[in-house]
């Protein structure tokens, strides 16, 4: 694929997409119709290839992505951090210390330098907290903004989101994935309130000056 991406960058000068030549994982909890989709179960279905891709594998592709590997998660998405496919995985920062959910191989691909980039999927911390521990930036968006379709086990409460080294290259792989999806009716919802610029745009540093900021009262002690 990356020799393929030189010889058109080669003949036409033009980049295939944002994400031309940008290696990543893929959590192997998602379709991808060259490589097996386990959820790391251990089970016969572990050498079936899927007939097609996630919607928004299919995007990364289109947008020049490189989709290197799946990466293993807890079996069946659950917490944890080993499955009987792909066995335990640990924090390549320190190999004793944890390395988060159920995404957790999504993240440590990323820290050990395999991929530039990688995808999770969050139901609960499952994103935020691999990438908490592994020096990384994880976004889980609401599950309107980017389609599930291709999900091993999807739920309501399940989301797609990027797990990568800088605010930036999260925000280049999600204006990458986010949009409507027919195959996903819940991304109806995300039509027409996505901003007006891409989410890479605003990845800039600046100053906090005029931005709202939220906060949960009722998480909050009162005494």
């Amino acid at each position: 694929t990356a020799a393929a991406q030189d010889e058109q960058f080669r003949r036409t000068g033009r980049l295939v997409g944002p994400l031309h030549g940008v290696v990543m994982a893929i959590k192997d909890q998602f379709d991808t119709f060259d490589m097996r989709t386990t959820a790391g179960a251990d089970a016969f279905y572990a050498n079936d290839r899927p007939p097609q891709d996630a919607t928004f594998v299919k995007r990364l592709r289109a947008a020049g992505a490189i989709i290197l590997a799946k990466a293993n998660l807890a079996e069946y998405a659950t917490d944890g951090a080993r499955s009987s496919f792909g066995g335990t995985f640990c924090n390549p920062y320190d190999t004793e210390r944890e390395p988060g959910m159920s995404s957790a191989g999504s993240a440590t691909s990323v820290a050990a330098n395999l991929v530039t980039c990688a995808i999770g999927e969050e139901t609960v911390v499952s994103i935020r907290w691999p990438s908490s521990v592994n020096s990384l930036v994880g976004l889980a968006p609401t599950e309107e903004l980017v389609s599930r379709k291709g999900m091993m086990g999807s739920g309501l409460s399940m989301r797609v989101g990027p797990i990568c080294r800088s605010v930036e290259d999260a925000a280049t792989i999600l204006d990458a994935t986010a949009g409507h999806d027919p195959k996903d009716e819940l991304t109806a919802f995300s039509v027409g309130r996505r901003p007006a610029q891409s989410y890479v745009s605003f990845a800039t540093a600046g100053r906090l000056d005029g931005l709202r900021i939220g906060v949960v009262r009722e998480y909050m002690p009162t005494s």
